[in-house]
């Protein structure tokens, strides 16, 4: 089994909350990913998700298919 590579991803989601999140390829041609979410400095929660159908991707395509998933999860709710 190869060995797994986390890439890192930060952004500010549009209700004003910082994010980083690190993220590493899966199965079933999908990448899953884990962020943790700011305001101010102090921590309001963590999400995690998974972005299916990435193998055709450019690197900045991926980017932007992670930071509109981990924005949906946590915009919608907060």
């Amino acid at each position: 089994m190869p060995d797994e590579v986390m890439s890192e991803l930060a952004g500010i989601t549009g209700n004003g909350f910082d994010y980083t999140a690190t993220y590493a390829t899966a199965v079933q041609d999908s990448v899953v990913w884990a962020a943790t979410y700011r305001r101010k400095g102090d921590c309001h929660g963590v999400r995690h998700g998974r972005v299916f159908h990435v193998a055709a991707l450019t690197p900045r395509g991926l980017q932007a298919a992670l930071m509109v998933d981990i924005e949906r999860s946590w915009g919608d709710k907060h």
